[in-house]
């Protein structure tokens, strides 16, 4: 299932990636309703494991490199009995690319994302920019917040 997130604190802005960077702006073209539309296991509940993948890139996840949100390929092994081991390099993406969904922590309608190798740290925006930092202060908590809705593009009908 897709969504989106709009930031609860600029409701005219949504999490979108931008040149391969994540960014909060406003969504005015078809381009940037396909940049700011993601689907993950878990559909974002609170409580989750998330993986925020863009829907015009499916095999990319938003992760965190040297506490920038940044778009990066993602295709992980496929873990079974016949299996290759995953790599240290992988296994560090994996863990890069993947939050615990919280309870919004300046509103409880909303969301938060806290990365699973960080805790305490938390997707939010700075100048519209976003990074993996604490949420210390009301400012950084409200920067750290998202409200789930209906999806820019929608899902498309039937398996895929």
């Amino acid at each position: 299932m897709s969504v989106s997130l709009r930031s609860s604190n600029f409701p005219d802005r949504f999490i979108r990636h931008q040149n391969f960077l994540g960014e909060l702006t406003p969504v005015v073209s078809d381009l940037d309703k396909a940049d700011a539309t993601f689907s993950s296991i878990n559909d974002f509940r609170p409580e989750t494991v998330a993986q925020i993948r863009p829907s015009n890139f499916s095999t990319m996840c938003l992760r965190h490199q040297d506490f920038r949100i940044k778009l990066h390929e993602f295709n992980p092994p496929i873990f079974g009995p016949n299996s290759r081991p995953e790599t240290s390099a992988e296994k560090l993406l994996r863990e890069d690319c993947t939050f615990t969904v919280r309870r919004g922590l300046a509103d409880p309608a909303g969301v938060s994302f806290e990365s699973v190798n960080f805790p305490g740290r938390f997707i939010r925006h700075r100048d519209f920019h976003l990074f993996l930092e604490p949420a210390d202060s009301d400012l950084a908590r409200r920067d750290a917040t998202f409200i789930v809705v209906s999806p820019f593009i929608p899902d498309l009908p039937g398996p895929h």
